[in-house]
């Protein structure tokens, strides 16, 4: 892999190349572990401390960058290259990599690196608008964004950060030089233009411009006991296809997103394009929880595998799963863990079971609305979980329903129509309130006698039964036999399974 996947701005490598003394511990630290610039831009900054050291000089540096030293001052000041003019040449010196020796009394030296980054286009302050949620659009590449974690998805504060991490992203390096300001609470990272094909970094460009890599991320505040205090999904995609911009309003007055929450498209009913179904696939989120579990790895759902995570660290990161109790099912714990799915297994047990199917140990139906955004709610700023009665409008055609078997199964999903124009719906199927397992077959053996068939379709919706134990979502599936193809617009479910969920605008 490309050098670039090493290099991280909140991590100073050391390379150690004399052996100490046992009395020297000699070390370098920089008070901002990176910098941001534009091409051409001012010269920055920064002070740094050191132990056990005589002298600090600069040994080397990526073309066209420069550091200097001042050591009375302890100071470095790094200055930026202008515009190289190419695109081949901007990329070989956007990341700088300034190496630093230091010399120990003893004459030994080390070596410490400072990152520093050429921004595309500018520094995004994602929050400064005051418009806070739980899920956050990024679309421009190639450029740093700035995020406060000191406030919840309401903008209320949080008391007692002291950290930031990313929990898990979508793709290797999807976000870059992630650090935590700890004098303003403000993380900064970058995202790049590029991708990885056969374990080397390939940028992606449309019409000659650098497009965002399509992904999701979950990043968290911490406390000084690395205990999470909020989560927030950042939503990566190409502006061309910018969900908040990307939108339909149906015959009853609704607007509704184009794709479901964290997909990366809609195939709007292609055949067999498994690219594209795949790209259809948003995130799963259990009723009343505002943070996703990730997407299938394939376009049916084979075996439930779920997509590759890695972590803030470019590791694999997994989805951990606890059955609920008196300690799980609570708010509460979800925030503490916002990666754990909570089943209720138990749910199915005749005498322990309540057969409720519920991640809480005490059912709150408060935790979403059809009507504000609440608390909790997982659509980015301006947008919530629908309403029980925003599909309503809804219906499967007559001609999607009796259409060809064959043509039906490529598609995963349905047209259904408003009564003037039809939206697309992947049948994404869900992760089971049992298991946690992304199922998508049906599997009912006295109804679908020949054989399981793909797929089914469930989106949650605010909608809550009479006996207010149990939510409501928009069911469809797909079976052989025509005349069961099953259209629910308030199909009662369990809390505990996770859904799809097709954002609408908040009026």
């Amino acid at each position: 892999m490309k050098t670039l996947k090493t290099i991280f701005l909140a991590i100073c490598s050391v390379i150690v190349l004399g052996s100490c003394s046992d009395t020297e511990n000699p070390g370098l630290s920089f008070s901002q572990q990176g910098l941001y610039f534009q091409w051409g831009g001012e010269p920055q900054t920064i002070s740094y401390t050191t132990i056990d050291v005589t002298k600090v000089e600069l040994n080397s540096a990526t073309e066209g960058w420069s550091a200097t030293v001042d050591q009375s001052a302890q100071t470095i000041t790094v200055t930026p290259p202008s515009d190289p003019g190419t695109d081949d040449k901007r990329d070989t010196m956007r990341d700088a990599n300034l190496k630093f020796m230091i010399t120990a009394p003893s004459g030994t030296t080390s070596y410490y690196t400072l990152n520093a980054y050429i921004v595309g286009d500018s520094i995004i302050a994602i929050t400064a608008a005051g418009q806070y949620a739980n899920s956050y659009v990024l679309t421009s590449p190639k450029s740093a964004y700035l995020f406060d974690v000191t406030k919840n998805g309401a903008g209320q504060p949080l008391s007692g950060v002291a950290g930031a991490k990313v929990l898990w992203q979508s793709s290797y390096g999807l976000i870059e030089h992630f650090y935590y300001n700890e004098d303003d609470g403000v993380v900064t990272f970058y995202v790049d233009a590029k991708t990885e094909v056969d374990d080397e970094d390939t940028y992606i460009k449309e019409n000659g411009e650098y497009v965002m890599v399509d992904g999701n991320v979950l990043i968290a505040a911490v406390d000084a006991s690395d205990n999470i205090l909020w989560s927030w999904h950042l939503w990566f995609s190409k502006e061309v296809n910018n969900p908040l911009k990307d939108y339909s309003t149906y015959a009853n007055g609704v607007t509704f997103m184009n794709r479901n929450l964290g997909a990366y498209g809609n195939s709007n009913g292609a055949t067999d394009n498994t690219n594209l179904i795949l790209d259809s696939y948003g995130l799963y989120y259990q009723w009343g929880r505002k943070d996703p579990f990730v997407r299938p790895y394939y376009h049916d759902c084979a075996g439930g595998d779920d997509e590759y995570l890695y972590n803030g660290q470019n590791s694999a990161a997994y989805l951990e799963f606890a059955e609920r109790s008196s300690e799980t099912g609570t708010v509460a714990y979800t925030i503490a863990h916002p990666t754990t799915f909570i089943t209720n297994a138990a749910c199915v047990d005749a005498e322990n079971g309540d057969g409720i199917g519920d991640w809480l140990s005490t059912p709150d139906s408060s935790l979403w609305s059809g009507t504000t955004k609440s608390l909790y709610d997982p659509c980015p700023y301006g947008w919530r979980v629908p309403a029980g009665s925003d599909f309503d409008v809804l219906s499967l055609p007559a001609e999607e329903d009796g259409m060809d078997i064959n043509a039906a199964r490529g598609r995963f999903g349905w047209m259904l129509t408003d009564g003037t124009n039809s939206y697309f719906y992947l049948g994404g199927g869900f992760r089971s309130y049992y298991d946690g397992i992304i199922h998508n077959m049906n599997y009912k053996t006295d109804v679908y006698p020949s054989q399981p068939e793909p797929w089914e379709g469930y989106y949650w919706t605010a909608g809550v039964t009479a006996d207010g134990k149990q939510s409501t979502c928009m069911y469809f599936d797909l079976t052989t036999t025509r005349t069961i193809n099953k259209f629910n617009l308030n199909y009662p479910s369990k809390r505990a399974n996770a859904m799809q969920i097709r954002c609408v605008k908040v009026k």
